[in-house]
């Protein structure tokens, strides 16, 4: 085994140990486009026409507040968050654990076997930061379009086995495959995640 390798799982395993007691209680309660920040309501507007099953909701996870958009674009299901006062924080597009990238896959596989006895993906989506080297209608557009080259990570919603107890947990990932952190799911956080 190389020692990158060596490195990287035992960075995992103490990120993972330091990450264990956060817990998610994500609220969503859907509301009407008008309820958003106005300047989130410009940029919505300004999506493709094609864009079918618009949903708009509020989302409050602890002290956090924000504003996710969801719909399906060219047969693929996108959500975009915004910040309470109406800032682009994330896209996210859902996917296949096959449709990663080979090597990120490999690590996020190798993580799971090594701290799991077993698990199930339930929901897995690439996950866009924003960032300001674009203005947000262009970073929406380059990310619907399949044209944004900045790294996404990968979220993961899995049921995860020890030889203790099982658990529902989101996963992040970074581009590589390396773990970043995790949070226990609550069951009222649990039923609105799988769109």
């Amino acid at each position: 085994m190389k020692l990158k390798s060596i490195f990287v799982i035992l960075l995992s395993s103490f990120i993972s140990q330091s990450s264990y007691g956060q817990t998610k209680n994500e609220k969503e309660e859907r509301i009407k486009i008008s309820e958003f920040p106005e300047v989130t309501q410009t940029i919505i507007e300004a999506l493709p026409k094609n864009c079918k099953r618009l949903k708009f909701y509020k989302e409050t996870d602890g002290d956090k507040k924000s504003y996710e958009v969801k719909f399906k674009y060219l047969k693929q299901y996108y959500s975009i968050e915004f910040s309470n006062q109406g800032l682009l924080e994330d896209i996210e597009v859902i996917t296949k654990f096959k449709n990663i990238e080979d090597s990120a896959r490999q690590h996020i596989a190798a993580y799971y076997k090594q701290f799991f006895k077993k698990h199930k993906f339930i929901k897995i989506q690439k996950q866009y930061v924003y960032t300001s080297d674009f203005n947000a209608d262009a970073f929406i557009d380059h990310t619907l379009k399949k044209r944004n080259t900045a790294s996404a990570n990968y979220e993961i919603i899995a049921e995860v086995r020890t030889d203790k107890k099982r658990s529902i947990k989101e996963f992040t990932f970074n581009h590589k495959g390396e773990f970043l952190s995790s949070r226990i799911l609550n069951p009222t956080s649990y039923e609105h995640v799988l769109y």
